[in-house]
């Protein structure tokens, strides 16, 4: 079995291709599936020009593919550990695989970006949730991915899918919490002076 007819079997049948990825475990094809998906959203957000702090150039390409298939690696290892500690076993090297043919979800931005601009011209409302709706459907393939891998419910793999993110969140608030504190410290400073 190819790599293309995999990614076929990955959204026809997903049992089989996650059979076929623990036995052979092709992470070339999981690292190109990563590239892929980060061209695609790169594309898409250059597309609604939401990536002001980011040119349009090569340079900003390769810097974007490169960060998406790190993150891919650090998902993939977080992921592992929490349901490592929890009792699942499973392997990272195919769970690793399996998340990135859920980014190849992310390619369906493109058309429907698209489609939005030739029926609704420039809508923000339309073009927020279509990035929704693929986020959304990529995290509903991660899941599934998860489950496939781990063997483990629908509710386990939802609640370890989420730690990650909450655990972002929590860190972007707490490090925009510590530059206030540090900014009023230093403006009280200036005042005591």
């Amino acid at each position: 079995m190819n790599g293309i007819e995999l990614i076929f079997d990955f959204f026809e049948d997903h049992v089989r291709a996650a059979a076929q990825i623990q036995e052979r475990r092709p992470l070339a094809l999981g690292v190109l599936c990563f590239m892929l998906g980060g061209v695609s959203v790169f594309v898409a957000h250059a597309m609604t020009q939401h990536f002001a702090f980011l040119p349009f150039t090569w340079s900003a390409l390769g810097l974007w593919i490169f960060t998406y298939v790190l993150v891919g690696f650090m998902m993939t290892a977080v992921l592992h550990i929490l349901l490592d500690f929890a009792g699942s076993k499973g392997s990272a090297a195919s769970l690793f695989v399996l998340l990135g043919m859920t980014s190849l979800a992310a390619s369906l931005t493109i058309p429907l970006l698209l489609i939005t601009r030739l029926l609704w011209s420039h809508s923000t409302w339309m073009t927020g949730t279509i990035f929704m709706a693929v986020w959304f459907l990529t995290l509903s393939l991660k899941s599934r991915s998860l489950q496939d891998t781990y063997q483990i419910g629908p509710g386990k793999a939802w609640a370890m899918l989420s730690v990650p993110y909450i655990a972002m969140v929590v860190g972007v608030i707490m490090a925009f919490f510590l530059a206030l504190v540090g900014v009023t410290l230093e403006l009280v400073k200036a005042f005591h002076q």
